[in-house]
């Protein structure tokens, strides 16, 4: 009896250690982790809305995005960025999105991936350094209301052996803009892709919804002259 019940202690002692231990490292490598991500995220917004130099983070009900301006006076906008979530075939994909001011996809990066290696993680790489990953450069100026995978009748070409994958970063990107465009209507003055023009002195007009666009946080601002990384400041109010 006793040599079937001391083993078990044993084995029993081994498995705690070794809970308590990944237990502590991922306590101490979690924070590590989590401001990498945010380093990526915040330069992948940089470089989806490259004309933008004040970065003006905001929310719309359950939906937050950023809108670009070129000037700092906040008076010329650059665009808007989101960040889209697709589950893919073994992780949740999260896309940086860029779009014009008439919601046209300027770029996307992708910033977190956990896909099949040499399959689904071939939408973030690169025939070469400095190059932008092929599947991701697919995106540029296309109109979100049509992106969808060739399987799916669109202009995207999937990944050989990872249509989970593409069909996943596809579809959330298209979905996001779209949940954004309905959140927040056209900017005063603004016109969607073939939709009517607002007018912001009709604060019933159903193309424009100002409302949305007050009370603002503390713009992100990108410092002239520096090259940091992140490449963003945060300015907290005061």
């Amino acid at each position: 009896m006793k040599s079937i019940i001391r083993p078990g202690l044993i084995l029993m002692a081994y498995g705690l250690i070794a809970g308590f231990a990944l237990g502590y490292v991922n306590k101490v490598s979690a924070p590590k982790i989590a401001a990498q991500e945010e380093a990526a995220r915040l330069m992948a917004i940089t470089e989806v809305l490259p004309e933008a130099t004040v970065f003006d983070p905001d929310t719309a009900g359950e939906i937050e995005y950023i809108t670009g301006y070129v000037d700092k006076e906040q008076t010329q906008l650059a665009g808007y960025v989101i960040t889209a979530y697709g589950s893919g075939f073994s992780s949740t994909i999260r896309t940086v999105v860029g779009l014009e001011p008439d919601f046209t996809i300027s770029a996307i990066e992708i910033v977190f991936q956990a896909e099949t290696p040499g399959l689904g993680d071939n939408a973030v790489k690169s025939p070469e350094k400095g190059v932008e990953p092929p599947f991701e450069v697919q995106f540029d100026d296309k109109d979100p209301n049509k992106i969808k995978v060739d399987k799916d009748g669109g202009p995207i070409v999937s990944l050989t052996g990872a249509t989970i994958t593409s069909r996943a970063i596809a579809n959330s990107v298209s979905k996001a803009v779209k949940k954004l465009e309905d959140a927040i209507g056209a900017p005063a003055g603004q016109m969607f892709p073939g939709g009517p023009k607002c007018d912001p002195n009709k604060p019933d007009d159903p193309n424009c919804k100002p409302d949305s666009l007050s009370e603002t946080p503390a713009p992100i601002k990108v410092s002239e002259g520096e090259e940091t990384t992140p490449p963003l400041e945060v300015i907290a109010d005061e």
